[in-house]
């Protein structure tokens, strides 16, 4: 018993249970008022959104799930902002003031991705898959400007329709007025030794039902 409690409270406090493995989601057809690009961009409307860090291979995967095929809207952008730990309210005079950032990520429908201030992306770094984009990056391309834990980096999601310029090719902000944080991808060892918890206890309980 006493192993088997030791077993459950590891489980509790691993990564798996004390983040929300699915990110943020967002309400569909939230588009700005102020967007001046086609309500019928459905690929620019966010759904869900998910920031994974792998503190083994110290990268993140950023991954967003759209209300359409993503590369519908042919001169759509998908820009994440991170905070460092320097981050300001860039969008504040537009009344955001909750997404703050120091740095972006931009990934095309193309394939491609450009760190801001650091460059492209390798090539097959982005991957799209029908609603789905997705793309991994090492870490040392967002150092800290501030922040000590690369799970303390928080990040917003706005897609953009670049026929436009400034604050009216943005279409959508996922969270709407805040920003997120990332999901540690457990090491091995730790999810091993929960899934031998999980198992112990589902083991336990069909003994206790069975002696019932």
């Amino acid at each position: 018993m006493r192993l088997l409690a030791s077993a459950a409270a590891l489980v509790l406090s691993s990564p798996l249970a004390s983040h929300a493995l699915d990110g943020i989601t967002d309400r569909p057809g939230d588009f700005l008022a102020s967007f001046a690009g086609s309500l019928g961009s459905s690929d620019l409307d966010v759904l869900a959104a998910t920031v994974l860090y792998d503190a083994g291979s110290d990268s993140f995967t950023l991954k967003a799930t759209l209300n359409g095929a993503v590369g519908s809207t042919a001169t759509g952008l998908y820009v994440w902002g991170v905070n460092r730990g320097a981050g300001t309210a860039g969008f504040a005079a537009n009344g955001i003031g909750g997404v703050r950032f120091d740095r972006v990520v931009i990934l095309r429908p193309d394939g491609s991705g450009t760190v801001a201030g650091a460059g492209a992306l390798p090539a097959g770094s982005v991957l799209i898959a029908g609603n789905t984009i997705t793309a991994t990056l090492s870490a040392s391309l967002l150092p800290s400007t501030g922040f000590g834990n690369k799970l303390d980096y928080t990040w917003n999601l706005w897609p953009r329709d670049g026929a436009f310029s400034g604050f009216t090719a943005i279409s959508d902000f996922a969270p709407d007025n805040a920003n997120f944080t990332a999901t540690p991808v457990p090491e091995p060892s730790t999810a091993l030794l929960s899934l031998l918890g999980l198992g112990g206890l589902a083991a336990w309980r069909r003994r206790r039902q069975s002696n019932s």
